[in-house]
């Protein structure tokens, strides 16, 4: 049954994940993708709350929780990558800027494939990163459907518009089945009660998302988007580095399973709440226009 769930889990996420970055393609431009690549500013804030700050954190509580071996293997693990398309979701939900969340998660899963080989030898020594073991999954799953959406909206505009909302829904619903079955793993996350592995992983993802929102600069809606980004690492690639190097060590995997979860449930209210505050702004400011026209 693990397994059947496992499979069901796994193909569910490749939908989502493929078809959410297609319907990004489908409803943005080139320059909009590329837009926010010129704004050195934003990507130094990124590389920042994303390479320096999580993981650096993620090292220091290890050690301050005195975590056994393989939790801490797993714990870096997921501080260190980063560029989860889940990210882009939550944006949406935040009623954020969706396109600039679609840049930064290209831009991280770049720096990602790049930072890895070097960095985490250094967090956890020992370990050997195969770059292209970790860089064919994500340009596949992420950079490949993203491209063939732009094109597609570039060359066939009306049917990209026509196309979109179609993979939206099933984007949607892949979303809703992962959840449902990340369900089925609450048990093993609760086996990691009293290890003070469920604390530090809460603690990572709190303080990616406060990283984010403080370096987003004055603008709310970026903020949001550099919160959500930063708080939602990059499992996959962390499932790929895992399964790699330490699928002889389950407490590893077990971990970065947990993670997974407790991201989802710590992400999505963020989001929402965040959503929430944007709408009750817009409101205000609707009611507000007429008085002044007036």
């Amino acid at each position: 049954m693990n397994e059947i769930i496992s499979s069901l889990t796994s193909a569910f996420t490749l939908a989502f994940v493929v078809t959410s970055m297609f319907a990004l393609g489908l409803g943005t431009t080139i320059q909009e993708i590329v837009k926010p690549f010129r704004n050195i500013q934003i990507l130094i804030k990124v590389l920042l709350a994303n390479f320096v700050i999580v993981p650096l954190a993620a090292f220091v509580l290890t050690r301050i929780l005195l975590l056994e071996q393989d939790l801490q293997v797993g714990i870096l693990l997921m501080a260190a990558v980063a560029g989860a398309p889940f990210a882009i979701k939550a944006a949406q939900i935040a009623r954020s800027n969706v396109t600039l969340a679609g840049s930064l998660v290209v831009f991280e899963v770049v720096v990602t494939v790049i930072y890895l080989p070097f960095v985490l030898p250094l967090l956890i020594p020992g370990v050997q990163v195969d770059t292209v073991a970790i860089a064919m999954p994500l340009i596949v799953q992420i950079l490949l459907p993203l491209a063939a959406g732009l094109l597609m909206n570039f060359r066939y505009d009306e049917e990209a518009e026509m196309t979109r909302p179609i993979m939206s829904e099933i984007a949607n619903i892949s979303l809703a089945m992962m959840i449902v079955l990340n369900l089925a793993n609450v048990g093993d996350v609760l086996s990691l009660l009293g290890t003070g592995a469920i604390l530090a992983v809460v603690l990572v993802i709190v303080i990616g998302l406060v990283a984010g929102y403080l370096l987003g600069g004055s603008d709310v809606k970026n903020r949001r988007v550099l919160s959500v980004v930063t708080g939602q690492r990059n499992y996959a690639a962390a499932f790929v580095i895992a399964g790699g190097n330490f699928s002889d060590r389950p407490t590893v995997l077990l971990l970065l399973l947990a993670a997974s979860l407790i991201s989802m449930l710590i992400i999505m209210p963020v989001a929402g709440e965040f959503g929430k505050r944007a709408q009750a702004a817009e409101s205000s400011i609707q009611d507000v226009t007429p008085a002044k026209v007036s």
